[in-house]
């Protein structure tokens, strides 16, 4: 299985992730994205909702970003 790794931005910091989550294919990428950045905005309140998560594969390259914005739960 592929390796993706879940890098999160925001503003002009970058937390990398340092061990990657082996997943069947981009959909379930995303699909694991939209998860963390749900769980993230819940529990971390000054996080920002213009904060995104960097997909990258297991080159280290970026091929995808996910907003958070796309996983906000209407209140």
């Amino acid at each position: 299985m592929p390796l993706y790794y879940f890098h999160i931005r925001t503003g002009d910091k970058l937390e990398i992730d340092p061990d990657g989550t082996e997943l069947p294919d981009l959909d379930a990428a995303v699909a694991e994205a939209l998860r963390v950045a749900r769980e993230l905005l819940d529990e971390v309140a000054d996080l920002g909702r213009e904060a995104v998560i960097e997909i990258a594969d297991g080159a280290g390259q970026t091929i995808l970003t996910v907003p958070f914005s796309d996983a906000a739960r209407p209140h």
